[in-house]
């Protein structure tokens, strides 16, 4: 008996086959399975440490903001509405520039490691659908 025969012919092959492509999909399925599970945890990490710093920033932003207006308006006779005028500028510049930053930032692709076996296992289809 030939090594490459199987005792069930046919049949057992494309059982055999057909369990090995299951599996291969329960491994790409639980790969991407955990990467959603690791994109979601570092999601949720990233999203409170954000919020946090909003809130800090935004408090300190405020006291320091009110602190420079009522310098302009009293320490140098600005007035007020010339201190607030100032003051609105400064903030229109500001967020044109976060606005292009923002822009031109990209983020890392999810699903990287999932992607690439996908493009392998493609590659290797189109390598074995060309042999006679």
């Amino acid at each position: 008996m030939d090594p490459q025969e199987l005792p069930g012919g046919i049949p057992s092959r494309i059982s055999g086959l057909t369990a090995a492509l299951l599996r291969h999909l329960l491994a790409l399925g639980a790969l991407a399975a955990e990467e959603t599970r690791q994109l979601i945890r570092q999601s949720l990490a990233g999203l409170l440490l954000l919020i946090s710093l909003i809130l800090s920033l935004f408090l300190c932003y405020l006291g320091g903001l009110a602190a420079l207006i009522s310098l302009l308006a009293l320490d140098l006779h600005w007035g007020w509405p010339s201190s607030l005028a100032a003051s609105a500028l400064f903030h229109l510049a500001l967020a044109a520039i976060l606005f292009v930053v923002l822009k031109f930032t990209s983020l890392p692709s999810p699903y990287q490691a999932t992607s690439a076996e996908l493009q392998r296992d493609i590659e290797a289809l189109g390598k074995h659908s060309h042999r006679p």
